[in-house]
């Protein structure tokens, strides 16, 4: 499924929103580096038109049910996440569901594309790796893969309320410790 990209802040921007509530998960569950992480996004933006579709909109195998969910599972891969989500008592639909399983996925039937993750060092490579290992697409399409790959790393970033000089510097627990003594109640 191929989609269009556009600015990592646009208003109603459901992507860049979904990179900053998955981003930070998916680096603590799977040990992601936040480059790694945005590869992962920028193909999962890529598969489901920038987390708008579930569906497949336009089956590549005529008569099949199509692809699902965040990676746009299809076929055995499709059967395999239903499966597990009714093991679960998870609506396939719901975002717990699709995370849940692609974390579980990571970990067991593409752990080795999760390992092969792990070692990208540039966004690049960790778009690519995501592509070709996990993915495995008819067509790879990898400039528009690349293109949400950048706005997930844009918004990843960002953060949940845009880039501040402050969040972006290192903090030591003695230098909260101090700033919030220094606002700290004055009774």
């Amino acid at each position: 499924m191929s989609a269009a990209t556009g600015s990592a802040r646009m208003p109603g921007d459901v992507f860049g929103a979904e990179c900053r509530r998955l981003g930070p998960r998916l680096m603590r569950d799977l040990d992601l580096t936040e480059v790694q992480a945005a590869g992962l996004l920028g193909n999962l933006g890529h598969e489901s038109g920038g987390f708008r579709q579930l569906q497949e909109i336009a089956p590549a195998v005529a008569g099949s049910r199509g692809g699902w969910g965040l990676a746009q599972w299809t076929g055995p891969r499709r059967l395999a996440m239903e499966a597990w989500c009714r093991a679960r008592a998870l609506d396939p639909a719901s975002p717990e569901a699709g995370y849940g399983y692609l974390c579980a996925e990571l970990r067991t039937t593409e752990a080795g594309a999760l390992v092969a993750l792990r070692k990208a060092p540039t966004l690049e490579a960790a778009t690519e790796r995501v592509c070709r290992l996990f993915e495995r697409p008819g067509v790879f399409a990898l400039a528009s893969r690349m293109g949400w790959a950048r706005r997930a790393l844009t918004a990843l970033r960002d953060g949940p309320a845009g880039p501040s000089p402050e969040s972006r510097k290192p903090r030591s627990r003695a230098g909260r410790v101090r700033r919030a003594t220094n606002r700290g109640d004055r009774s």
